[in-house]
């Protein structure tokens, strides 16, 4: 039996000396490699700064018209469609005149008829006057009765009282009025430009109130914002100005301010400021929502960097610059003026070094990083 203890107790050993030696059972790990986080780096910069706010307006043609109907009348024909250029005076929409079409023939028999007895009048009046002036020849010959004579003057006076003719007046701007009217069922444009919308149907009533269309010329256009009064005095004509119009594209649209208000708004208590921009291909429209930005603060020779650099930590905010060991460190900066894309730098850095721009928010202090664009890392 000691001899069988023996070989189980080799077999035993042989077995454990194996499996020490197999791959993957040894006690000792590998150390994990580390992990390097992607960056870009870009330089901390000196130069001019604004800081800029953002104003909300609505884009109008420079020069847009509101047609608006003289009569109501019912609407008979549409000759143009939102969108299409149009020429002055030409004509947009046609109203029902066909009861006016009825005054006008009345208007014009009752001219004639005026006009007629003008002319009537104009011989008995001659006669008037003959047999006037031989009444008072002969009265002055004691020839006529003062009766005789003041009878024959009453006459002449009567027909040359300019009745006739204010009558003849009155049914010419009877029949004026009336084609004027007929003239109001066609609205036209007064401008050349382009139709921004039609806001009749066939067969509606138009309603004097209410525009039957819009016309705008939109080869320059307009925005109309409101600042504060703390912000006006910092905004001054002839400044240039980023408008952004998502509807026309991602881009900015660099424009001028082209008025600021002397005066503030009663009500509202902020002054009016407008802002010109050129569309000569015509791919901002009218009515669009657009996003004002102007400068009101300037600074020469500031410390900037791009806005996207800046991490905030709480209350701080913090910047990632890469050491020699291409390690990212954490530097607490100090911020001032912002603009859309970059943020003053007060303190925390120096002019010419590298900050990490992107994979910023993705490094703590000590990360590895690569950087794969910008900087000299």
């Amino acid at each position: 039996m000691s001899g069988r203890r023996r070989d189980i107790s080799l077999f035993v050993l042989l077995l454990m000396i194996l499996f020490s030696t197999l791959p993957g059972c040894t006690s000792e790990k590998e150390p994990e490699k580390e992990i390097e986080i992607s960056v870009s780096t870009d330089a901390a910069k000196e130069g001019e700064i604004a800081r800029t706010e953002r104003y909300s307006g609505i884009v109008r043609g420079k020069n847009e018209v509101y047609i608006m109907p003289a009569i109501p009348a019912r609407v008979t024909e549409i000759l143009v469609k939102p969108g299409e250029r149009v020429s002055r005076d030409q004509v947009l929409l046609r109203l029902d005149s066909s009861d006016l079409d009825v005054a006008v023939q009345q208007a014009r028999a009752n001219l004639a008829a005026a006009q007629a007895q003008q002319s009537s009048n104009e011989i008995s009046l001659q006669n008037a006057r003959v047999n006037y002036e031989r009444i008072k020849e002969l009265h002055e010959a004691g020839g006529v009765s003062d009766k005789d004579l003041e009878a024959a003057k009453m006459q002449y006076d009567l027909l040359s009282s300019g009745t006739i003719e204010a009558g003849v007046a009155q049914a010419q701007a009877a029949m004026e009025n009336l084609q004027k009217q007929i003239d109001n069922c066609n609205l036209k444009s007064p401008i050349n430009g382009m139709v921004g919308s039609i806001n009749l149907s066939l067969g509606e009533i138009a309603n004097p109130q209410s525009p039957a269309a819009i016309v705008t010329d939109i080869s320059e256009v307009e925005i109309k914002v409101l600042v504060s009064e703390s912000e006006v005095d910092c905004i001054s004509a002839g400044s240039d100005v980023e408008v952004y119009i998502k509807a026309a594209g991602e881009a900015a649209f660099q424009a001028k301010v082209e008025s600021v208000s002397a005066a503030a708004d009663p009500v509202k208590r902020n002054y009016s400021v407008k802002v010109a921009l050129a569309n000569k291909d015509n791919k901002v429209k009218s009515g669009m929502f657009a996003e004002v930005h102007l400068a009101t603060e300037k600074k020469e020779n500031a410390l900037y960097i791009p806005r996207n650099a800046v991490v905030p930590r709480g209350e701080r905010n913090v910047v990632y610059v890469v050491d020699e060991d291409n390690r990212a460190r954490e530097r607490e900066v100090l911020t001032g003026i912002e603009s859309r894309q970059i943020i003053e730098i007060l303190e925390g850095l120096e002019s010419g070094e590298e900050i990490i721009t992107r994979g910023n928010t993705l490094v703590n202090e000590g990360t590895l990083v690569r950087v794969i664009a910008g900087g000299d890392k």
